[in-house]
């Protein structure tokens, strides 16, 4: 009998059923992504910065779902924005967040900040129920937030505003983590 053909079949054997189980039982974030180097950007963000974990940990107990992606707001003179259009199921609400794909616009930590402030905004949203359209979004708005100013259109909290600075604080002066270093430079 060949025991390094049986071993390494029952090794190969346990690791895929240990591969499978890790997998079947590591719950879906509703903060999602379909370019990699963003989903990089969250998995960091949550493990870097507790304003940023807790974010994430409420909007997975809300009944949205948050796209984040790279784009452009208000023509490229904002660096990101939570898109003022939401679509809604019966048993979800979908909002969109986008951030710049410029790096020379923002540092690393500052994206990062920027990602947390945005998702303060979709949890802004999601927290309100009524809000289900543009129309009760911008009432909500009205509301809790104030006009942008400078000709944009929109709005701002102070709440975002103290999310994103809770966020960057967290992440100044601490060293990132080489896994991450070498994770950006390959998603970009």
């Amino acid at each position: 009998m060949d025991y390094t053909a049986l071993a390494v079949a029952l090794f190969s054997l346990v690791w895929q059923a240990t591969a499978f189980s890790a997998t079947a039982i590591q719950p879906v974030s509703r903060v999602r992504s379909t370019n990699t180097a963003i989903l990089d950007l969250l998995k960091e963000g949550r493990d870097r910065s507790t304003t940023f974990r807790g974010l994430t940990e409420a909007i997975d107990r809300s009944n949205g779902i948050v796209y984040v992606e790279f784009g452009y707001c208000a023509f490229g003179h904002l660096d990101g924005c939570l898109l003022p259009f939401i679509a809604s199921t019966d048993a979800d609400r979908y909002v969109r967040i986008v951030v710049t794909p410029e790096k020379n616009r923002l540092s690393h930590d500052q994206l990062l900040g920027l990602i947390g402030h945005e998702l303060r905004h979709a949890l802004e949203v999601l927290d309100h129920p009524e809000v289900v359209d543009l129309t009760t979004m911008e009432a909500m708005y009205r509301k809790i937030g104030s006009p942008i100013g400078g000709g944009q259109r929109g709005f701002e909290t102070s709440a975002a505003r103290a999310a994103g600075a809770a966020v960057l604080a967290e992440l100044i002066g601490k060293a990132r983590p080489l896994q991450y270093v070498r994770a950006v430079a390959r998603a970009f």
